[in-house]
């Protein structure tokens, strides 16, 4: 016997699978993640202010981790006026004043507040000077003597206690709270960009 085919089959042709929504829902959401996570690598994870403040860690030597602030310049010839008002001693002033005519430093203007209401004292480290500042509701303005590099560090003056010390300063373009500082050992390191 031999097997022949039925004379009226024919092949049917098949459609083609179809891929699942499903499965193009995962890889659409897969994509998604992998790009958020890639902004996030190459856009700074640590810059994000718009959530709670998280605590600073002690980073001194590392630009990559350095939050950056757009902060105003204060012409030269308002110099002396703005170190006027300043907390500097008058030696201070006049070091800072031969530096600013040298253009070895700007002058910026870092207004600083409370941004947890917990108050607290900062010190701004800026190269050789140094300022203290009792934080409040209302924004003190802190003239700061940048040099080419512009980093600031921010430092507690007094044990931060329980809540930690939580400050803000109004930049460029407008409030943003900084990191909150829980320990007395702890520095926020800024990079100060002169606008």
């Amino acid at each position: 016997m031999q097997n022949k085919p039925d004379p009226a089959w024919q092949p049917q042709p098949q459609t083609a699978e179809k891929p699942s929504n499903l499965r193009l829902g995962l890889i659409g959401m897969a994509a998604c993640v992998l790009m958020a996570g890639a902004g996030l690598h190459f856009y700074g994870a640590g810059k994000n202010t718009s959530g709670p403040a998280v605590g600073a860690e002690s980073v001194t030597g590392d630009d990559s981790q350095r939050m950056g602030l757009p902060l105003n310049v204060i012409a030269p010839q308002n110099a002396a006026q703005a170190l006027a008002g300043s907390s500097f001693s008058a030696q201070q002033q006049a070091d800072i004043l031969a530096a600013v005519k040298r253009r070895d430093v700007r002058l910026v203007a870092m207004p600083v507040y409370d941004a947890t209401g917990a108050g607290g004292m900062i010190t701004l480290v800026c190269g050789p000077w140094q300022q203290s500042v009792g934080l409040t509701a209302k924004p003190t303005t802190v003239i700061l003597p940048i040099s080419v590099s512009g980093h600031v560090e921010v430092i507690p003056a007094a044990p931060p206690g329980p809540a930690g010390i939580g400050s803000g300063a109004i930049t460029a373009f407008g409030p943003m709270p900084l990191p909150v500082l829980y320990k007395q050992g702890d520095t926020l390191a800024l990079t100060v960009i002169a606008q």
